[in-house]
């Protein structure tokens, strides 16, 4: 859901397809370029050449987000601290409503870091979806 808030459209992944994966595709390389696409694979955090290739397919033909594991993991931890981050959002409002004579409680420094926070994970999250749509390209 927060993919396509900030990307206007849906992520795949390379086993979220629904349908039974019956098809198979076989592509014949160069002993060179074999090897960097067993490198690049692995630099890019996916398990096996065929799941790259699997991801560098899809992006292709639905041209949006294809997230490895490790890119799911990172949207997953961002968003348990985007949750963090409402749930202080959450106690300041109350605080702000409860002890509303007493506001000099709640600091502006305090709400500046909350800012700062959701704008470090906006940041984070972009730069995700940017590096996937690019390592495509």
């Amino acid at each position: 859901m927060m993919i396509r808030k900030v990307s206007g459209c849906a992520p795949h992944t390379v086993a979220s397809s629904a349908e039974s994966k019956s098809e198979k595709v076989t592509i014949r390389l160069a002993p060179g370029d074999f090897k960097k696409m067993d490198g690049m694979a692995q630099e890019e955090g996916y398990l096996n050449r065929t799941s790259w290739t699997a991801a560098v397919v899809l992006a292709a033909l639905h041209r949006e987000p294809v997230l490895s594991d490790e890119e799911i993991k990172a949207l997953r931890q961002s968003c348990r601290e985007l949750g963090a981050i409402g749930r202080n959002l959450n106690q300041v409002a109350r605080a702000l409503n409860v002890e509303f004579r007493e506001s000099d409680r709640i600091k502006r420094e305090e709400i500046e870091d909350l800012s700062g926070n959701i704008d470090e994970h906006r940041a984070l999250v972009l730069d995700l979806l940017d590096k996937n749509m690019n390592r495509w390209r």
